[in-house]
């Protein structure tokens, strides 16, 4: 119910609703209709050139060029139907007026749809694409005009001008395809939208009036407005509205900037064999054009492949190097911890003179191995994920490599009043034993302190389905929904533990990091009903 109000056509549309009511009351009055149909078209894309310059992004924006050749091509498109309206009267039927304008409006909407490289990146592609947006353009005004400079009425095959309307309806949903998740995609979906619906009303309108089914004049033609109504409606709503989210980062987002590209080669080559095909003259040219654009394919996949790999070393020194940084701060940071803590062992000696010398003894003490631990735990962490931490897999009984870490913290679940158990049976894999007893002993860990008394923590093991299958379950307070949806998040500790010291947020991490690099797997069991039970899964290329 909140979204309704959002749903409900603006202004913009509301005038061109308002357009097109007048447009048909004005039907009877008027002789020729087709003229009153012309003029109405006209006036609907001044309000779609108005609406795309009021959205047009500032000054130094990357995307304005793009934006302001929307709203040319829209302007054009308003002085080619006023052309159509008084060609007949005013210019003997002479159509190149209106063939210019509406070639000079193709290549502006092709500036503001083309579908690959944008402002911002690499020149050298920039170069590339303004050849595929050329070449579009030149196949697609032999196709619509072949007889462009000739002033008599005239005009491609039908079957070619409705490849027309299909091809550049196409060239419009590429680039939705190919445009990141900001302003310039929505205007390239209101322009998709347009163009496929206008295609539709195109082919349809022709086929009435050559079957005979529709004359010319007839008042029913008004739904050729109905493209124009749709973009006004488009243009200034957010992606979400319309189904469009964000792309550039995802893999869905790598597929298609290797996908949008081949489909653009795909469609520019098919259009030449078209015109190979329908203009036998310049034959010899189409073919070299596809040629042409085959090789621009695959010099443009070959750079951008080096310029990813680039990117993405660059991104690695730049890990390696805030890595190396982080661990050299690490280790300058034990030095004045190491004399916090013998400074504080000198202070206990006379605890027993001044008890309060002795509790701030204790509490820096206390303060120290907290650090300590943080630091160890971001150190090992970083290891981690740098892949610095040697993996050393070697056959083992997985079974006793549980038991063992029951046996280790049996004595502080006693402490806490919970019951530790383990549940396991024989299971023996190659596997590292250090990293696998290091993530069950913080999970296991993890339960103690967060298990009331009288609560049980259970390990258990088994082999499913030809993986290893190790769970750790508790009868505890349970997940906080906060961290639910991501626990192994860095620094994720958000709630004050009933046994032991509150950790370091980092325990998680650190085991996820770990199951990772043991090509395995660890989940929050979303089917438990009390406590938290974590299931680590690791792969049959361990055994």
């Amino acid at each position: 119910m909140i979204a309704a109000p959002a749903m409900m056509p603006d202004r913009w549309t509301i005038a061109a609703l308002a357009v097109i009511g007048v447009q048909l009351l004005a039907a009877p009055m008027t002789e020729p209709y087709v003229d009153t149909i012309s003029a109405g078209m006209a006036v609907l894309a001044i309000l779609c050139a108005l609406r795309t310059a009021q959205l047009t992004p500032p000054i130094g924006s990357a995307d304005r060029r793009r934006w302001q050749a929307g709203t040319l091509a829209w302007s054009l498109w308003a002085a080619q139907w006023v052309a159509n309206a008084v060609q007949d009267s005013l210019l003997s039927g002479d159509q190149l007026l209106a063939k210019g304008l509406s070639e000079l409006r193709l290549a502006a909407l092709i500036v503001a749809l083309a579908p690959l490289a944008a402002q911002g990146d690499d020149r050298r592609l920039r170069w590339i694409d303004t050849l595929f947006a050329v070449v579009f353009a030149l196949l697609m005004t032999l196709l619509s005009w072949p007889d462009l400079l000739d002033p008599e009425p005239g005009g491609p095959d039908k079957t070619f001008l409705y490849l027309g309307y299909i091809a550049m309806a196409v060239f419009a949903g590429l680039s939705v395809l190919g445009q990141s998740a900001r302003p310039l995609r929505r205007m390239s979906l209101a322009l998709f939208v347009t163009l496929a619906s206008y295609a539709v009303v195109g082919i349809s309108t022709r086929e009435l009036i050559e079957r005979g089914w529709l004359g010319m004049d007839a008042p029913i033609f008004a739904y050729g407005d109905l493209p124009f109504v749709a973009y006004l409606y488009l243009i200034g709503r957010p992606l979400t509205r319309v189904g469009i989210g964000p792309v550039a980062t995802s893999r869905t987002g790598v597929l298609l900037s290797r996908l949008v590209p081949l489909a653009l080669t795909i469609l520019i080559v098919a259009l030449a064999f078209l015109v190979a095909y329908s203009m036998r003259d310049v034959a010899l040219a189409a073919g070299i054009v596809a040629l042409v654009i085959l090789v621009a394919y695959a010099a443009r996949t070959a750079l951008t492949e080096a310029l990813h790999d680039a990117d993405r070393q660059a991104a690695l020194d730049r890990e390696q190097a805030r890595s190396a940084g982080l661990t050299d701060l690490m280790h300058e940071l034990r030095s004045p911890l190491g004399s916090m803590a013998i400074n504080a062992s000198i202070l206990r000696r006379v605890g027993d003179t001044i008890p309060a010398a002795g509790r701030a003894a204790g509490a820096i003490e206390s303060s120290c191995m907290t650090i300590s631990r943080l630091l160890d735990d971001v150190l090992a962490l970083e290891r981690l994920e740098a892949g610095l931490l040697p993996s050393s897999p070697a056959r083992h009984d997985v079974a006793t490599l549980l038991r063992d870490v029951v046996t280790t913290l049996s004595a502080e679940a006693e402490e806490y009043g919970v019951v530790l158990d383990a549940r396991v049976e024989p299971v023996a894999a190659v596997i590292d034993a250090t990293a696998l007893q290091r993530v069950v002993l913080n999970l296991v860990n993890n339960a103690l302190r967060f298990t009331p008394r009288g609560g049980r923590v259970e390990v258990t093991l088994e082999r499913r389905d030809g993986r290893i299958v190790v769970t750790v379950a508790d009868t505890g307070t349970g997940l906080d929904p906060a961290v639910r949806d991501q626990p192994f998040r860095r620094f994720s500790s958000v709630a004050r533990p009933l046994n032991g010291r509150r950790g370091s947020g980092l325990g998680l991490a650190i085991c996820d990091a770990l199951v990772r690099s043991m090509g395995g797997s660890i989940a929050v069991d979303p089917s438990s009903n009390i406590g938290t039970t974590f299931r680590i899964i690791l792969p049959d290329a361990l055994y």
